[in-house]
């Protein structure tokens, strides 16, 4: 299925105040910098609890758990009443969330439990609404539209630690913490108020009574458990890249440093994926470009070349999240596409919660990741396949 390409410039010339205020929405959201942040805490709070790493960061856990849980319900209910009231109310909770995260003593059990309420606060952050809100303003665009949207979480990736690490480094992770939830209350509820109210699409939808109903077909069945083993995978692929590295004998500094360029190539496929989406069929599209971690799994296992590794997880971690955005809304009635999507994104971040600890338990287990690459390689595989057979779109819109 095409578009035409001029349909799709006029889309973005008259709506692209839609696709900014969306970008800004989910950058200083949950999975934006929100996750994005979490790195910056864990020497800091290493040095004064006594904690280990694994420890600290087990909060990226909890995060995604909070995603888990409140994403379906959260898209439900943007379909039956609007994302507006729920975008405003998540946007004055977050932060009032980040401000009793900063007040964290050495209770373990305390810095996850908040971060499952900051998660579960940030409910209305995520894509779960936010790409919904795009998907009814544009159809020829769309793709693309969604690419630049979650664009948002790309520049809070490169934002976030160099704005906001010297800060912590000079006044403390608890300042870090008050300034990130200064920034989402000043951007959020700004960006909110301003989206406008009731519903904005460019075909007519049915009454409010008739939308919210998660659709369960074969084609939706498929993306979930598209999204969720990609969450598993992609996510402990990306996690584990510089310790993998390390155990080669690189540098950790340089390790971290190849790590840098899978920011870049997450910022560049994310347009690349969505323009593409709008001219060629999207599964076709989506299998191209989720070969690459395929390949990647196999450079690592033979100790290939690291960049290009990196470059490979890059454009597998820009393209997932908009190929399940997208997806849904081809694939499922627009009425229904907080619901459906909401529990797709739901799942990929369960995915994305537990995929991380089990590649490190398989490293523990083997002594190596050889186990895990080839299990993820295999896996990924199964991905494939099963983007390969969702066959035609269910309709138009």
């Amino acid at each position: 299925m095409s578009h035409s390409s001029a349909d799709a410039r006029a889309e973005l010339a008259s709506d692209w105040p839609t696709v900014l205020a969306a970008a800004l929405a989910i950058g200083v959201g949950m999975m934006g910098v929100g996750f994005y942040s979490l790195g910056l805490f864990v020497t800091p709070l290493q040095a004064e609890f006594g904690w280990t790493r694994a420890q600290v960061s087990g909060a990226a856990t909890f995060q995604q758990l909070g995603i888990f849980l409140s994403a379906p319900l959260i898209g439900r209910l943007a379909d039956r009443f609007g994302n507006r009231r729920i975008a405003i109310a998540s946007y004055i909770a977050t932060p009032v969330a980040f401000l009793a995260l900063a007040q964290t003593g050495p209770s373990l059990t305390a810095w996850y439990t908040l971060w499952l309420l900051v998660s579960l606060a940030g409910c209305g952050t995520t894509p779960a609404i936010w790409a919904r809100v795009v998907s009814l303003r544009f159809d020829s665009g769309r793709g693309f539209a969604l690419g630049l949207m979650l664009m948002g979480t790309g520049m809070a990736a490169m934002l976030a630690p160099a704005l906001l690490g010297p800060v912590i480094a000079a006044q403390g992770w608890r300042t870090g913490l008050l300034v990130i939830a200064a920034v989402v209350a000043a951007v959020g509820i700004p960006v909110s108020l301003l989206t406008g109210r009731g519903e904005t699409a460019r075909r007519p939808l049915r009454l409010a009574s008739e939308r919210g109903r998660t659709e369960i077909t074969g084609a939706t069945v498929k993306i979930a458990a598209i999204g969720f083993l990609l969450g598993v995978i992609v996510a402990a692929l990306i996690v584990h890249l510089v310790p993998m590295l390390v155990d080669r004998g690189i540098a950790p500094a340089r390790a971290a440093g190849v790590a840098a360029f899978i920011g870049a190539a997450v910022v560049v496929s994310r347009a690349v994926v969505g323009w593409l989406f709008d001219r060629f069929h999207a599964p076709r599209v989506a299998c191209l470009f989720l070969t690459s971690p395929v390949i990647a799994c196999a450079v690592l296992y033979f100790h290939g070349p690291a960049i290009p590794a990196a470059l490979l997880l890059g454009l597998a971690a820009g393209a997932e999240v908009d190929m399940l955005a997208y997806f849904t809304s081809r694939y499922a009635a627009l009425e229904n596409y907080g619901a459906t999507y909401g529990l797709i994104l739901g799942l990929f971040s369960l995915g994305a919660a537990f995929g991380p600890p089990l590649f490190g338990w398989s490293v523990d287990v083997t002594g190596n990741a050889d186990l895990a690459l080839a299990c993820s390689g295999a896996a990924l595989v199964g991905v494939l396949a099963l983007i390969a057979t969702l066959g035609p779109y269910r309709r138009p819109g």
